[in-house]
């Protein structure tokens, strides 16, 4: 008895770490470079912020977040797209670095070095950067 439930401890660390990723396909059908940021729930409470993934014109990539079980929770911002969005997108605004790659845990509301820029709701695990 003491051994199945051993085995099945560590059989729910496993599957739960397995779930523990969010992979998305990214694609970029622009003629210019583009970088994205992902502004992700970590927990009920937690966000996390971060960038840059740069992707040239015509390349296809994923992007894995570690920590993130749950895509629903992820935004995604490009800095090749316009400003505008569909009706019924669902967006967010965040602060993310201007000039560097980052990892906030914490909010960067107003800080130095930093902008507010307007995230969207990923709807699917594939994203495609166009103009």
């Amino acid at each position: 008895m003491k051994t199945a439930l051993i085995s099945a401890v560590v059989l729910m660390a496993v599957s739960s770490s397995a779930l523990a990723d969010v992979m998305i396909d990214v694609r970029n059908d622009t003629s210019e470079d583009c970088s994205l940021a992902i502004h992700a729930r970590t927990d009920k409470t937690k966000w996390l912020t971060q960038g840059w993934y740069v992707f040239a014109s015509g390349e296809e990539a994923p992007i894995i977040l570690k920590d993130i079980n749950d895509l629903y929770n992820v935004y995604i911002y490009s800095d090749c797209k316009k400003s505008q969005f569909a009706p019924n997108v669902e967006v967010k605004k965040a602060w993310v670095k201007t000039n560097y790659k980052f990892v906030d845990q914490d909010p960067k509301d107003k800080a130095q070095g930093y902008e507010e820029v307007t995230f969207e709701r990923l709807t699917s695990d594939k994203f495609i950067i166009q103009n």
